[in-house]
């Protein structure tokens, strides 16, 4: 069998299960059972595939026929540019994602006197990481619920950043001590009923990375009530939800004090990041 006619094989099944992205998931798959990158496998195309990593590759199928995530199976996921260990303790990294690091990066550039910053329900840390890679004169410190997440998120301080920043096990806010120029979140922001359809179709992500509140936006509500309290003047709150969500959120921010509300859109057009100055 060679290379294309393995992309074909790979394709062809991932379609039938109705996956997404079929051909991209099987050139991803492939590539990985041959340890090339993606760009090298099209220049591939005739050469025949050797058996075992046709077998390899076999199994890779196997698994995201199952329903598990490419990025699972690989054990890493691109964001910003960077490679990030993820396992199914943790949420996969989104594209959308980095438009709340965009954001954050927009603001810290036009405010040098923002030095403080902490990034809540952290998870992999690809927020609070990406960030301090960008700007390595901030101090940035990091917290979830999860100790899993804490695992995959010093994980992954050492292995981007060399070193691991300051971590705290907290709900939201609860058990972080200091006040901060910045806080950022992308916090779980599913409804019970999307968290219940997509459990029921055997999404393989933690749960406790998914589900926001009965209606999907209350952790989001809770944070920016806790955030008055830890943000100094002037301080910026940024939070990622659902487009939906936006306008209660944004009278939330109105009504809990917050000036300069700002939302922005990420690539596909939809709203995604809500940002308040306190």
């Amino acid at each position: 069998m060679t290379v294309r006619d393995a992309l074909q094989y790979g394709s062809s099944l991932l379609k039938v299960k109705q996956i997404d992205t079929p051909f991209l998931d099987t050139v991803v798959l492939l590539a990985y059972a041959l340890s090339i990158p993606k760009e090298k496998l099209y220049a591939s195309y005739p050469e025949q595939l050797p058996e075992k990593s046709f077998n390899i590759f076999r199994e890779l199928l196997e698994k995201r026929l199952s329903g598990l995530p490419v990025s699972y199976i690989r054990k890493k996921k691109e964001f910003f540019g960077m490679e990030f260990y993820v396992d199914e303790r943790v949420l996969v990294p989104r594209p959308e994602t980095e438009t709340l690091v965009e954001t954050a990066l927009e603001i810290l550039s036009q405010k040098p006197w923002m030095l403080k910053m902490h990034d809540v329900c952290t998870g992999t840390g690809c927020i609070a990481i990406t960030v301090k890679k960008s700007r390595g004169d901030i101090h940035i410190s990091a917290s979830d619920i999860s100790p899993d997440a804490e695992r995959v998120f010093k994980l992954n301080c050492r292995n981007i950043l060399g070193e691991v920043l300051p971590f705290y096990k907290s709900d939201l806010l609860t058990e972080v001590p200091g006040s901060f120029d910045m806080i950022i979140a992308n916090p779980p922001y599913l409804s019970k009923g999307e968290v219940s359809d997509m459990k029921n179709a055997g999404w393989p992500e933690p749960e406790i990375a998914l589900f926001g509140g009965e209606e999907g936006y209350e952790l989001s509500e809770r944070l920016i009530r806790q955030g008055v309290d830890y943000l100094n003047e002037d301080g910026y709150l940024l939070i990622e939800a659902s487009a939906s969500q936006m306008p209660v959120l944004e009278s939330i921010f109105k009504q809990t004090g917050y000036y300069d509300i700002e939302i922005k859109k990420d690539l596909a057009g939809r709203d995604r990041v809500i940002a308040g100055r306190r």
